[in-house]
């Protein structure tokens, strides 16, 4: 530790960076593996197992709603026992659970190691990240967290078009042994060499200044006692920041995996080959990563619910791009547009709880968002399924999207301004 410690003092190199650098990583595989590379498994399992397009949505569907229910444990165990004891356990049983999926014989065992792999995931994604990333930035939290969040992006570019190749010469089966062994090469060293929880760990302070520092805010985020850093979980139910912040990450959420779980039979529907609709996916993941930096940035300089505001107008705008079945070209502004976008309610999700709640229960409160999060994600993904097989187009799921996009701006407005917790004790 000491000699860890000294390693950045010497180099002038905050290791904070480093940090951040290794949630990348492990965010590139909870998305990459876990969430973007399904869409390319819906049409394979499709002919080969037989199963329904809705029956295969709702193995992510599960995969989300699982992740939701475990979040606010996850969130409560970083805090109590540390983000490298959970992210150690949560690796191992990730790959062990991606391998157990090539095992599939039946839809009920599918949809059981997808539950499994779920828990596991959310032990080494946004959580942990977002409560690490917390504690080791404070004025430049925001582009912190929006590079972290780049890994969501970059998995899901690079890993969707590989997984898609492996797909098509060595089937689904080889694919899923593919990423459960990527998630042991890469997670387990970065876990083990380079997560800290705290620059405490360190002896060093958020954002790289000196822990002496006169520079460090009065309020006492960072380097203060835990509970004079914002709210507890207890209060802010009782806020209407939080049900309106938990509103809005429902809706958005909702709307955004319906319409991205889907993207790929979407676009083929709309006139792309299956190639070029894995590519476009990767696109889409990519452009995800420059709204993730670009989200964290806005944050920094805009009030929050502008920003809030502009990311779900984009998506919204996107969506209405893909109604009436578009020309092709219209179909890469919609990737470009959409992509865009998307990458900024990731973002968005974590910054709202420090934004509103400080960090004095910033996990636990974050997995309780999470959760509605999850709710409707997973809701989003089986609706557009089951949408597409009653009506057999995807236009109506559209227009429904569209809708809620709008209802989640209003709902991020509804929970006003951050207040000051002591202050509204003593009122």
């Amino acid at each position: 530790m000491h000699g860890v410690s000294a390693v950045p003092e010497r180099m002038g190199v905050f290791y904070g960076w480093r940090v951040v650098g290794a949630c990348f990583a492990l965010l590139f595989l909870f998305a990459g593996a876990g969430f973007y590379s399904f869409s390319i498994f819906i049409r394979p399992l499709e002919e080969s197992m037989g199963w329904s397009r809705a029956a295969i949505s709702l193995t992510m569907s599960i995969y989300f709603m699982v992740s939701g229910l475990v979040g606010p444990l996850v969130g409560r165990w970083v805090q109590s026992r540390g983000p490298k004891r959970v992210m150690m356990v949560s690796a191992v049983a990730s790959g062990a659970f991606f391998m157990a999926a090539s095992l599939t014989r039946s839809l009920g065992y599918f949809y059981a190691v997808y539950g499994l792999l779920a828990m596991a995931n959310c032990g080494v994604g946004i959580i942990p990240v977002s409560t690490i990333l917390s504690q080791w930035f404070d004025r430049r939290r925001g582009t912190a967290i929006g590079l972290a969040m780049v890994g969501i992006s970059a998995g899901g570019f690079v890993l969707t078009p590989v997984v898609g190749l492996i797909n098509e010469r060595f089937g689904w089966q080889a694919s899923f042994l593919f990423l459960g062994l990527l998630v042991w090469a890469v997670a387990l060293p970065v876990v083990w060499f380079v997560i800290r929880g705290t620059p405490m760990e360190l002896g060093l302070a958020p954002d790289g200044r000196e822990p002496e520092s006169p520079a460090l805010p009065s309020s006492g985020r960072g380097l203060a006692p835990p509970e004079l850093r914002g709210w507890r979980l207890r209060a802010a139910l009782r806020t209407r920041a939080f049900w309106g912040v938990t509103g809005a990450f429902f809706l958005a959420p909702m709307a955004m995996m319906g319409v991205l779980q889907h993207q790929v039979p979407l676009l083929v529907e709309s006139g792309l080959s299956q190639s070029a609709a894995a590519l476009a996916m990767g696109v889409t993941a990519g452009m995800g990563g420059l709204g993730k930096v670009g989200f964290g940035r806005i944050v920094e300089l805009v009030p929050f619910r502008y920003a809030a505001t502009l990311c779900f107008a984009l998506q919204a705008a996107g969506v209405l791009i893909m109604l009436g079945g578009p020309p092709p070209a219209f179909i890469w502004a919609y990737v470009l547009l959409f992509g865009f976008s998307m990458g900024g309610v990731i973002v968005l999700i974590p910054l709202s709880v420090g934004h509103f709640f400080g960090l004095a229960s910033f996990g636990v409160i974050l997995g309780a968002v999470m959760l509605a999060q999850a709710v409707g994600n997973s809701v989003g993904a089986y609706a557009s399924g089951l949408i597409h097989d009653l009506f057999g187009s995807y236009d109506y799921a559209l227009t429904l999207f569209f809708g809620v996009y709008l209802a989640a701006i209003a709902a991020i407005w509804s929970a006003g301004r951050p207040r000051d917790p002591h202050n509204e004790q003593r009122a």
